[in-house]
């Protein structure tokens, strides 16, 4: 250990960044669920507003994440780089969390249009400057890789956790209100070609609305306390000064960094693949298999299988390495998984359906539970490699352009996929859907990710850290400091001579 960070690391350090975790995917998962839902049934705006929207958040989101790692790489405080922007978002984030659950009472439909392009937007804003500075903090939190691994695991561990605390956070909150959650085409009466609101008001789904994102909200603040309390931050002593937030050569340097281009690549689509099956895995079970009374367990099950996988992952990546680890989820779990649900019928399987599925989500839960945590320590390894090349961390930089990368990623995926939904005549308001939209689910839940996974695999290839590398850049990196320990020692010693001779 240095000097800079003569502690390790404690369980509480682990668990606080964790935590932290919890906040991004809480309150991400909650707006990725229900959102559509309260914005179009209990706010009631249109769905021209609601794309209008929609595509004005996901364009605040890509263009100030891209821009707010330049702004944290450049912040140096008394407190930190981190930790300001930490603390200085949590709360104003969590405002505007509690807000976008609010149904304002604004007649005029403009007006209330602009309520949420406020709240929404200003959340987006806000969340990328913390999700950038948490994502950070784990470079910042020691020198140590086996110690960021560790926080890399605690935190995928609690990100999996934090989707199913979201589901049961809404679900509870609502079965207290006795309110639902949406319009259920298979249980609700229509009239006239409308939907008719049998049950609770609407008032009462608004409270429920507005409890659970209360409760949501301080989840959230608690969370984001935990990291600015929780979590050292070691002050990055060689800083390099620059003359600018946004250095181009250093961008140009970064863009070209092989390693850099590679986990670029490779985590755009690792995330592709999870991300089309985690969006669509409820619509797959509900109407491909008709499974719909079945969803909430099995999302369950796989949520605690994906958790449990996550610790065991960190072992087995530290005894075969990063590399090898990707390859053994994708060929052993993920890829028999995603041809299980391709091949699966009702026809086929007949009552043995219902086992089978609880079967292969167990087992891509496993193989999803590697992936964040490899993605994680992998984008730690490229950063320290980067730091040895150039003697810049620049993590900030790197993070954010990674982020904006998948966010971009995302929304392009999920614009084709809904256009190809819209192709097969999915309507939301059919309790049945035709063949075309089954198979269509299909595709696009099992088809599409092995086809990423596939692709990954070659870039796996290609990515050139290896194990040896990445200890030769560790005693590389030790070395280096040591020196500069050394020449501060030095200089010290030398100052204070000088003091004591003058007085003499």
């Amino acid at each position: 250990m240095t000097k800079e960070n003569p502690k390790p690391l404690h369980f509480w350090n682990n668990v606080c960044y964790g935590l932290s975790a919890v906040a991004l995917s809480i309150t991400g998962n909650a707006i990725g669920l229900f959102f559509p839902v309260f914005i179009l049934e209990v706010a009631q705006i249109t769905p021209a507003q609601n794309s209008i929207l929609t595509i004005t958040a996901k364009v605040v989101s890509s263009v100030s994440g891209f821009f707010v790692g330049f702004l944290v790489e450049a912040t140096n405080t008394r407190w930190g780089k981190l930790k300001p922007w930490l603390f200085l978002t949590t709360f104003p984030a969590a405002a505007c969390y509690f807000f976008l659950w609010f149904s304002p009472d604004i007649v005029s439909p403009t007006g209330k249009l602009i309520w949420y392009l406020v709240f929404y937007g200003g959340f987006k804003l806000l969340m990328r400057g913390f999700g950038n500075a948490r994502s950070s903090l784990v470079m910042f939190a020691t020198q140590e890789p086996r110690e960021r691994d560790t926080l890399n695991t605690y935190s995928s561990a609690f990100d999996t956790a934090a989707i199913l605390l979201s589901t049961l956070i809404q679900q509870g909150t609502f079965a207290l209100f006795h309110a639902n959650i949406g319009y259920d085409p298979c249980g609700n009466a229509t009239l006239n070609g409308t939907h008719a609101h049998h049950g609770p008001s609407l008032d009462t789904e608004k409270t429920a609305y507005m409890t659970a994102g209360a409760v949501g909200t301080g989840i959230f603040v608690v969370c984001g306390l935990a990291a600015v309390l929780g979590v050292p931050e070691r002050k990055d002593i060689s800083r390099v000064q620059r003359s600018s937030c946004f250095p181009a050569g250093d961008i140009k340097e970064l863009v070209l960094h092989p390693p850099f281009l590679a986990m670029a690549v490779i985590n755009l689509l690792l995330m592709l693949g999870l991300n089309t099956k985690q969006n669509y895995r409820a619509l797959l079970l509900q109407y491909t298999f008709n499974l719909s009374d079945q969803v909430f367990y099995i999302i369950i099950v796989y949520t605690v299988a994906s958790i449990v996988a996550t610790f065991v992952w960190s072992v087995v990546m530290r005894r075969i390495g990063r590399k090898e680890t990707v390859c053994l989820g994708i060929l052993v779990f993920l890829l028999p998984n995603n041809a299980a649900l391709l091949i699966a019928t009702e026809e086929l399987l007949g009552s043995a359906l219902l086992p089978f599925m609880y079967a292969v989500t167990v087992w891509g839960g496993i193989g999803d539970g590697s992936f964040k945590l490899i993605l994680s320590v992998m984008k730690t390894d490229v950063i320290d490699n980067f730091k040895l090349k150039t003697d810049k961390k620049m993590a900030s930089i790197l993070y954010s352009l990674w982020g904006s990368s998948s966010i971009v990623m995302n929304g392009i995926s999920t614009a084709v996929f809904n256009w190809i939904l819209q192709s097969a005549n999915y309507n939301a308001d059919d309790c049945v859907q035709p063949n075309r939209v089954k198979q269509a689910l299909r595709y696009i839940t099992a088809g599409t990710p092995p086809a990423a996974y596939v692709i990954a695999l070659l870039f796996v290839w290609l990515y050139p850290i290896t194990e040896e590398s990445r200890m030769k850049t560790k005693m590389a990196l030790d070395a280096r400091r040591t020196a500069a320990d050394e020449e501060r020692r030095t200089l010290l010693n030398n100052a204070d001579n000088i003091s004591v001779q003058e007085r003499l």
